[in-house]
């Protein structure tokens, strides 16, 4: 490929005068310059709630493992669940705690993973609006790719597992500025669902711009999806990548060049170092740095094209506003530790209740015993009727958006865990029988679902419509009095 090739631009060097006298050391606030992250009161709540859950998550495969070795023909069951638990939700979700502390929070060329694993590198950089970019990747003969849904990743699982072809199948999400993929597109090769070239692309942040002062307006990720495989660093089903990476970044621009001649390049050499290193799924990445610069201002984006990114703007839009899987998983799962909870108290109250009218017997008074038996059986129903109200209160707001409700809920299954974690402790992991395994495991995964960042950030963006809704009517009501 022959290509033009340019150095970023960049302001000047600035010039430091020889000092006149001598040196006087004055403290700045460069964090504050850098903009760093603010925190609030519900950050940090939500942060203790999230760092629990992670050790929570752990106790529970702990529990499951120490007491499946007593209960014999469950052995390989209880090995099976602690595999899973520790591998798809304790091990996840140690890694976004300790990821959050120490891999860093700005641009470094590389994307992370829901988990806070790097992931795969930025190689390719693009100037132009969403219209030019769906433009050419359209006429280059690049699909959208679905957005992430129960009935999208129902597709791609019968398609992998079947051999279905389907062109638009969802990619898995990548993060970068703090947010999953605006956008990716693929291209399935011969219809093979396991293989496909894929690229996601982000839109930057205003005002910001690369390394050596040049703004773009999109970066991208660009990998090609060869085979399905185990992931190596999470045990998940995923898709394997070509380790040399460049030979696709290479292939997305010759493409789309090839189908748009008004497309321009810029080639920035070495604008990363060039490295070999593996990415979030434990896939070896190879990159020689070198970062391409597609310009897209000169294609002219067509009538039907237009429309179909309308529809897609739409779907994407209708997507996003889609309450999260997790929260759904959640609420079913604090609904069944509710009912399980609810019945051990009753069961209680029953079992007592046998034991004083047995003891009874030997005493003279009966209508005593009696009345103290129902009307402990009145408390024990009026308490568990009270605790169902309350919790199936909280989780319809949370169902509707309401932020502080889930933080009640959290709260309501930290004491869950806690009353277990004692109780075990007090008897020993030996002695825990499976109704505590089966309380213990409804209230850690309800827990894990409630506290995962897509239902945070869902439960707080409709929050901030109800805010902006409410200062749009109050706005509305000051003009209409101002006539």
């Amino acid at each position: 490929m022959t290509t033009g090739t340019s150095e970023p631009k960049g302001a000047p060097a600035p010039v430091r005068p020889r000092p006149t006298a001598p040196p006087v050391y004055r403290g700045t606030s460069k964090m504050a310059q850098a903009h760093a992250r603010s925190w609030g009161l519900d950050d940090v709540i939500d942060a203790v709630f999230f760092a629990f859950a992670a050790g929570a998550a752990l106790w529970l495969a702990w529990l499951v493992i120490g007491a499946g070795w007593h209960l014999t023909p469950w052995v390989v069951l209880a090995g099976i669940a602690f595999w899973g638990l520790l591998a798809y939700l304790a091990i996840p979700r140690v890694h976004q705690v300790l990821t959050w502390l120490y891999v860093p929070d700005y641009f470094i060329g590389r994307t992370r993973t829901p988990d806070g694993l790097l992931g795969d590198p930025v190689n390719l950089a693009l100037l132009g609006h969403e219209e030019d970019l769906h433009e050419a990747m359209r006429s280059a003969g690049w699909v959208r790719a679905d957005p992430i849904t129960p009935r999208s990743g129902w597709r791609i699982i019968v398609s992998s597992l079947l051999r279905r072809s389907y062109p638009c199948a969802p990619v898995s999400t990548l993060q970068l500025f703090g947010r999953a993929q605006d956008v990716a597109y693929q291209k399935q090769v011969e219809g093979n669902p396991s293989q496909r070239h894929h690229v996601r692309l982000w839109h930057t942040p205003a005002n910001w711009v690369l390394p050596g002062g040049r703004a773009v307006d999109w970066l991208a990720a660009a990998t090609y999806d060869r085979a399905v495989g185990l992931s190596a660093l999470t045990l998940q089903v995923t898709h394997k990548i070509d380790a040399d990476i460049d030979v696709e970044r290479d292939y997305v621009v010759d493409d789309i060049r090839w189908a748009c001649p008004a497309a321009g390049l810029e080639v920035w050499p070495d604008f990363f170092t060039s490295y070999h290193d593996k990415n979030g799924g434990g896939d070896r990445v190879i990159t020689d740095g070198d970062l391409y610069v597609l310009d897209l201002h000169d294609i002219v984006p067509d009538s039907e094209h237009t429309v179909e990114l309308s529809r897609a703007r739409a779907i994407d839009a209708r997507a996003s506003r889609r309450r999260p899987g997790q929260l759904l998983i959640a609420l079913g799962l604090i609904a069944l530790l509710l009912g399980a909870r609810v019945g051990s108290m009753i069961g209680a109250a029953e079992a007592l209740s046998t034991v004083i009218e047995a003891l009874s017997t030997n005493i003279t008074d009966l209508d005593e015993i009696a009345d103290a038996a129902a009307t402990m059986s009145a408390a024990v129903g009026l308490a568990s009727l009270g605790l169902t109200l309350v919790v199936v209160a909280l989780g319809w707001a949370s169902w509707n958006g309401h932020p502080r409700s889930r933080t009640a809920l959290l709260a309501v299954l930290t004491l869950n865990i806690l009353t277990d974690m004692s109780q075990v402790g007090a008897l020993g992991v030996r002695h825990a029988d499976a109704w505590v395994l089966i309380t213990s495991a409804l209230a850690v995964l309800a827990l894990l679902a409630l506290t995962a960042r897509p239902v945070q950030r869902w439960e707080r963006s409709r929050k901030a419509e109800r805010l902006a809704a409410r200062q749009a009517a109050r706005v509305g009501q000051q003009a209409a009095r101002a006539r």
